[in-house]
């Protein structure tokens, strides 16, 4: 089984990794772990504070949160005997959500 989850910094998301890990799943499940790095307009506050005015400083900032999120996210999952494939993607989040499953020929998503 090839089960694409998407994490994001949100609540649910949290509760749909803790879903995940308490199942019992196949022996031959791989999991990818993807994370969206959107390239929507920044906040004021993101812009001006956290990237000095820079809008590339902000979607690095973006992606390197993801990479740090998926990487968290996947070393729980190992932990609870998973298979971990992981993926951080830049554009708008249904769009590369759909792609992704596309082309990695999901059986499952499992997304907040």
């Amino acid at each position: 089984m090839r089960i694409l989850l998407v994490v994001d910094f949100s609540p649910e998301s949290d509760r749909k990794v803790a879903e995940l890990a308490a199942r019992a799943w196949p022996p031959d499940t791989v999991v990818r772990v993807l994370s969206i790095a959107e390239k929507l307009p920044p906040s004021a506050a993101e812009l001006w504070f956290d990237a000095q005015g820079s809008l590339e400083e902000v979607l690095k900032g973006r992606r390197e949160r993801a990479e740090e999120l998926v990487l968290k996210t996947s070393a729980f999952l190992r932990e609870k005997g998973l298979t971990i494939e992981t993926a951080v993607r830049t554009g708008r989040r249904r769009q590369m959500i759909a792609q992704e499953a596309r082309s990695w020929r999901a059986d499952l998503v499992v997304r907040s």
